[in-house]
């Protein structure tokens, strides 16, 4: 397995990333793990861990943390890494909330699949690949649900750490966080789509639901990332 260091925050992160886990991407290390705050003590559940990067981060930070996974993939490459970096997190494999204990967390990370792929796409991944990537339905199929479960979880003060992205049916994604949270976006940004993208791009291009434009000869897309409270 190959290994890379990762500085987010002034935090340097070491990460062995398994062939069957989908690395870290700027949106998860740059994006979301750049506005994530955690405060010493804090309760912290990691949706969607993957690597477990942001469980890594939100530990160093002084937080007290669950990371949860759908692959067992995943969950397993998570526990390496908290111990590679010398922290602890409790990890173990759920479908997004669904094996989480009810109780309230003082932070909420929901970094989960947002891509949509096409068919054509889908048939050249592995299996494990398109669970880490594919964000069902529109895209925002998967981000929607964790939205919708995320407030059993969370308490008066409690702050949920979420993105938006347009390759996703990203305009349901803001009316829903506008409707049912108190909301602050933290920061965006705009970078080029992912090199799969090119090999179907006549169908995203014509996929109304996404927000995908060109710059120069390429492709892009944006980014919300917001913190989220409960109204």
């Amino acid at each position: 397995m190959r290994k890379k260091v990762f500085v987010i925050q002034n935090e340097k992160i070491m990460i062995r990333v398994d062939p069957l886990v989908f690395p870290p991407s700027p949106h998860g290390t740059k994006g979301l793990g750049g506005n994530i705050r955690v405060s010493r003590g804090e309760t912290v559940l990691d949706i969607g861990t993957g690597t477990g990067i942001l469980a890594i981060l939100a530990a160093k930070m002084g937080g007290e943390v669950w990371a949860v996974d759908i692959l067992d993939s995943a969950v397993e490459c998570a526990a390496r890494n908290a111990k590679l970096n010398n922290v602890d997190i409790t990890t173990w494999k759920s479908d997004l909330f669904k094996k989480v204990p009810k109780r309230k967390y003082d932070v909420i990370i929901a970094n989960v699949p947002q891509e949509l792929l096409s068919s054509k796409i889908i048939k050249k991944l592995k299996p494990e690949i398109i669970t880490e990537m594919h964000g069902l339905g529109d895209g925002s199929r998967l981000l929607l649900k964790s939205l919708r479960r995320a407030k059993e979880f969370m308490g008066p003060t409690s702050r949920l750490y979420a993105v938006v992205y347009t390759m996703s049916g990203w305009r349901k994604s803001l009316k829903y966080i506008s409707e049912n949270y108190s909301a602050k976006l933290l920061d965006s940004c705009s970078g080029e789509v992912k090199s799969f993208v090119y090999e179907d791009l006549e169908w995203y291009k014509s996929q109304p639901e996404i927000g995908i434009y060109p710059r120069g000869n390429k492709y892009w897309a944006d980014l919300f990332v917001f913190e989220l409270r409960l109204k």
